[in-house]
């Protein structure tokens, strides 16, 4: 007896389940994955050179009139001096004479802002934007961000560590930023900073026994990607279970104030 034909010769169909509905999905797939792979490797790229330009122009336009004036009375005055084949390039050294003359302003007022007399300068520049209703605004916000931004570097963090919170067994990074004394028991006691994720100028400071702050191996710069990226740029490892004593430094303690010590029935001598 003859075998029965089967359903897909039947229907005039083939055998074989259609490979084109199979193909295309993985290669969607996988343009997908190399189109965004390629976005990831050139977004940084490109956006480190939108900033390295935007700092360069506005560097450059800040004083490249007066770069252009002093490169013109220099070839002027040493005309049979100067080789015609530099003179042929000013267009390029201008910009470049103009940010390092910038770059030399700016030294000059950060030298300004050092002594007395530039903080005292500053303040009565600062004085007289806040008089103006509109401009008082503006400046004082853009005085915090900009010193939001600058400030976290220059904030004294001295360790990166490791407190239990918001229970025993869970645990929060956190910045060391000083130890002080108990007055009491005279106990040292730990002055931390912790950041809120993923806004590094924001966060609360707390007062935690130094016992309880266990020490890990990161780096600010390891912690500061971790909190940032949201955990993604994490450090290869953590000391987690067992507390690591902080090493206290001298730079760390701040000394006791001598105008004041407590005295038998809580009097205070003034010394």
């Amino acid at each position: 007896m003859p075998d029965e034909p089967s359903q897909s010769q039947q229907g005039g169909e083939p055998a074989f389940p259609n490979e084109h509905h199979r193909l295309w999905p993985t290669i969607r797939a996988l343009l997908r994955t190399r189109v965004v792979a390629g976005l990831l490797m050139v977004i940084p790229i490109w956006l480190t050179w939108v900033v390295v330009k935007f700092v360069f122009d506005m560097m450059k336009a800040a004083t490249e009139p007066l770069a252009q004036k002093v490169a013109d009375a220099v070839i002027r005055a040493n005309k049979d001096l100067v080789p015609q084949k530099v003179q042929d390039y000013v267009e390029w050294i201008v910009p470049v004479l103009a940010v390092l003359l910038t770059l030399f302003l700016l030294y000059l007022l950060g030298m300004l802002t050092a002594n007395v007399f530039g903080r005292r300068l500053i303040a009565s520049i600062e004085s007289v934007f806040e008089r103006l209703p509109l401009v008082k605004t503006l400046y004082r916000s853009i005085k915090q961000v900009v010193g939001a931004i600058g400030g976290f570097q220059s904030r004294h963090f001295q360790r990166v560590v490791l407190i239990d919170f918001p229970a025993p067994g869970y645990k929060r990074v956190a910045f060391l930023t000083s130890v002080m004394t108990d007055r009491d028991p005279g106990r040292k006691i730990a002055s931390i900073f912790i950041p809120y994720t993923p806004y590094l100028t924001t966060g609360y400071m707390q007062l935690v026994p130094l016992e309880n702050v266990s020490e890990t191996n990161w780096t600010v710069e390891e912690a500061v990607k971790w909190v940032m990226s949201g955990g993604i740029l994490s450090p290869p490892t953590v000391a987690f279970d067992k507390i690591h004593p902080v090493r206290v430094d001298a730079s760390m303690l701040r000394p006791e104030s001598p105008r004041s010590s407590p005295k038998a029935g809580g009097e205070v001598s003034e010394t």
